[in-house]
């Protein structure tokens, strides 16, 4: 009977082992999933020539969404701003894209910012950037 039970928990160990590698398996490729479906391209694309369209302001705001849609489409769980962090070896150039946000969040909280159309021409430059860091061509 002894033999029997030890089998029994050594099968039920091994059971449990590998379920764990399978789930952590999953959630190592969740994470790093990258890629976007010729669907989403198309989608994304889609949205990116109505913001292209929008006034400067305006499109950098909403820039600054799609990019955090874009992060979450990419695997990063977190706000805007954790996502940056984690992500930010993905990016050519962190810096500009943190500065795009920061514009962002000047354009959101702040009355009457007023900035010259370089410096939003720039932004939006710098959002497009990091859209093809993540895998779009837009």
């Amino acid at each position: 009977m002894k033999k029997i039970d030890m089998n029994l928990l050594v099968l039920s160990l091994g059971f449990f082992v590998i379920i764990d590698l399978l789930m952590l398996t999953l959630i190592v490729v969740s994470k790093s999933r990258r890629g976007f479906s010729e669907e989403e391209r198309k989608k994304y694309a889609l949205i990116w020539s109505k913001i292209a369209k929008m006034d400067k302001k305006q499109a950098i705001i909403e820039a600054d969404k799609l990019l955090a849609e874009l992060l979450r489409k990419s695997g990063y769980r977190c706000s805007l701003r954790a996502n940056l962090i984690k992500a930010g070896p993905v990016f050519s150039d962190i810096n500009a894209l943190w500065s795009a946000h920061k514009l962002r969040n000047k354009l959101v909280h702040e009355l009457g910012v007023c900035f010259k159309e370089e410096t939003l021409v720039k932004a939006l430059n710098d959002y497009k950037r990091a859209y093809r860091d993540l895998g779009l061509k837009l």
